[in-house]
């Protein structure tokens, strides 16, 4: 009940960031998001049907290297946010009225800690990077902090994204990083 209410206004405001801000802006970021804009570049397949198969990914390999315990905590999410996300992209909308590179990587990274922050504090995850962090570090690293390997992925997939778009993008996508991990919702969770 209050958990769904929870998870659907964290997808929501989180679809909103990345179909109504991120994707009209040109912008990209780190985890599946970040994964998905590349792939974007060489292959024109909705964003939600590519992020559906990459949790699905993770989801299976959670399983199977984590356990079904960690993989419950994901389910709803890889389910819920691509479905929301498909909605979302039937709209063709933008929340800012004219681009504005600076304003979007703002916002994406304010609206995705919001999300964050609401979806962590119910015990959900997305089953995103931070799940293969969460891999890595069980299975060959312990011995490194979950948000240091997390940071270099992320650090990858917006060093990737910058060969592809420019320096300039991935530079408002590590705008886009630091504001999500330091918006007031998410150091709550």
């Amino acid at each position: 009940g209050v958990d769904m209410i929870f998870l659907l206004a964290g997808g929501s405001i989180s679809a909103i960031a990345t179909i109504g801000v991120l994707l009209p802006n040109g912008l990209t970021s780190g985890g599946i998001t970040g994964i998905i804009r590349i792939i974007q570049v060489f292959a024109t397949v909705d964003f939600s049907i590519l992020y559906y198969g990459f949790a699905f990914v993770i989801l299976v390999i959670c399983a199977i290297l984590l356990g079904l315990r960690e993989a419950r905590k994901i389910l709803v999410m890889t389910i819920l946010y691509p479905s929301i996300l498909f909605i979302f992209e039937q709209f063709d909308f933008s929340l800012l009225e004219e681009k504005d590179l600076f304003l979007a990587a703002i916002y994406c990274g304010v609206l995705n800690g919001i999300c964050s922050g609401l979806v962590f504090n119910r015990g959900y995850s997305f089953g995103g990077t931070d799940t293969v962090a969460k891999i890595i570090q069980k299975r060959l690293m312990p011995h490194v902090g979950l948000s240091q390997i997390l940071l270099v992925i992320d650090a990858v997939i917006i060093i990737g994204s910058g060969f592809l778009y420019g320096r300039n993008i991935a530079l408002y996508a590590l705008v886009t990083q630091i504001k999500m991990a330091t918006d007031p919702a998410e150091r709550a969770a």
